[in-house]
């Protein structure tokens, strides 16, 4: 028998919840979850929040190496995309009906409190850096160019 691939990703801005839901979703679905800044930190090389936000030209690397992650398992959720050409190349590899997309949405002022209060070792910048960082690799397009795509969550 056949089985279909089953991919969700979940998007959002930094803190908005995403490891959160991914790791619940996970549990709930017996899905495996693919963190994309492991991924990128695999590619780059690279491991603080300020140095792993300027990799945006390995786009099609880290497109390669998340769809060899995902054909290891039938069931995935991918957490933490910034770039649109990384969520084209998911969809035009695995096809758009196999890929689910959520978009966590959270209030600033609570985004801004989880970034102080988990003090991650790699967040070396403050949290309007980062948040203005992800703005250009390009968080803001992502939610426009597939905002008919993914279902909105208030997180």
């Amino acid at each position: 028998m056949l089985q279909t691939k089953r991919i969700v990703l979940v998007f959002g801005k930094i803190c908005s919840g995403k490891s959160t839901y991914a790791d619940a979703l996970c549990y709930v679905t017996k899905a495996k979850r693919i963190t994309v800044s492991d991924i990128v930190k695999r590619v780059s090389g690279k491991a603080t929040r300020s140095e792993l936000q300027t990799t945006q030209d390995l786009d099609e690397q880290i497109s390669a190496e998340l769809i060899t992650e995902i054909e290891k398992y039938d069931k995935v959720v991918v957490d933490g995309i910034r770039q649109h050409s990384i969520v084209w190349n998911l969809v035009n590899k695995f096809g758009k009906p196999n890929v689910d997309m959520l978009w966590l949405e959270a209030a600033d002022d609570i985004r801004k409190y989880r970034f102080y209060d988990r003090a991650v070792a790699k967040d070396d910048i403050s949290f309007e850096q980062a948040d203005e960082r992800d703005e250009k690799l390009g968080l803001s397009y992502v939610a426009k160019v597939f905002e008919n795509w993914y279902i909105k969550i208030n997180n």
